[in-house]
């Protein structure tokens, strides 16, 4: 493609970027600064909708952009950002990811919901695999009188918090004394050697054995919490205000899609898992609903180890450049966020 195509091309994107209304030569003629008339720049995008990557709109004399365009724009873009190298904390975001976090599951969902509020598209994080290796520290609060908060910690901050309803109340010093002896019985060991674990009971607390080993069931298990694929997910509204969600009932498809984590994680793994951020572009989606969006997303590798992917949906229309961008911040930020968590 010539050079005059590129900038007549790059330039029907932008415009439909920003307002998706098909793009006309007399419009394109105001814009461009090439010293070209109308008619010339009419023909070249004739050109370029015989190329495919325009088409026209029947009731419009105007173009839009395929996905062809989008493609091409994006491989673009892409060659320019591999000459970028390096990764750029950005301390201010690394504060609001760390705002009030006891855990990963809070640092994943203040992610999630920066990255969404940043590109006004829906964002998401898929969890794939967590270090914890065994239990750091068990916690038992009182709620009321038959309802136990049960509090797992892994000893590289995995969160799990239970509801355990008890037919009599336990007393606080009792259930302080419990949570003693589960913590001497059950830190430091690994989840595999947890079930089936014989613990000595002693004084006041032998008559809640019973308590006791449910509470040890539940920490064997802690381990699934570890291994299972953790979906988090926000802005979903957001995509609302774009034209092409107006239609209620293709709304509604989409937010249930997203609901749904087995739909999506079937999705995702349908895709290729790049090390890089990858753009994947309307009917490149093997998902018949997904072909009118486009998806951008990478892989967050701590310390070398892929334990995730982060990335944004919105319309095929959407500012690649600005949010190849910002995908790769957060995927670089998070990375760093969870090195200081485990370190």
């Amino acid at each position: 493609m010539d050079e005059r195509k590129m900038e007549i091309l790059n330039a029907v994107i932008n415009s439909y970027i920003n307002i998706p209304n098909p793009v006309g030569s007399r419009t394109l003629s105001k814009d461009l600064k090439m010293g070209i008339s109308s008619a010339t720049i009419r023909n070249e995008m004739a050109d370029l909708e015989e190329l495919g990557y325009l088409s026209k709109p029947h009731t419009s004399a105007g173009r839009v952009p395929s996905d062809k365009a989008y493609r091409y724009f994006v491989d673009r873009l892409q060659e320019d950002f591999l000459n970028e190298s390096g990764i750029e904390i950005n301390v201010d975001l690394i504060n609001k990811m760390f705002e009030s976090v006891t855990g990963f599951d809070d640092l994943y969902e203040n992610t999630v919901s920066l990255l969404a509020e940043e590109t006004k598209c829906a964002a998401f994080i898929l969890s794939l695999e967590k270090p914890d290796t065994m239990i750091k520290f068990i916690h038992l609060l009182n709620i009321d009188n038959y309802t136990i908060l049960l509090l797992i910690i892994g000893n590289r901050g995995v969160v799990e918090k239970q509801i355990i309803n008890v037919e009599n109340p336990i007393p606080d010093h009792e259930l302080k004394a419990i949570c003693d002896m589960l913590n001497e019985s059950l830190s430091g060991i690994d989840f595999q050697e947890i079930y089936g674990l014989k613990v000595v009971l002693k004084g006041s607390i032998i008559k809640y054995s019973d308590f006791i080993s449910d509470v040890i069931k539940r920490a064997s298990t802690f381990n699934e919490k570890v291994s299972s694929v953790d979906y988090y997910f926000d802005g979903i509204t957001n995509l609302l205000n774009f034209e092409e969600f107006f239609n209620i009932d293709k709304a509604r498809e989409f937010i249930s899609f997203m609901e749904d984590k087995n739909s999506f994680l079937k999705f995702i793994n349908d895709s290729s898992n790049s090390t890089d951020v990858e753009v994947i572009i309307g009917s490149e989606n093997n998902m018949e609903l997904m072909k009118a969006n486009s998806l951008i997303k990478a892989s967050f590798n701590p310390k070398n180890k892929q334990i995730g992917q982060i990335g944004i949906i919105g319309p095929t229309r959407m500012d690649y450049g600005k949010f190849i961008n910002t995908v790769r911040e957060f995927r670089d930020n998070l990375s760093f966020a969870l090195d200081e968590i485990v370190r």
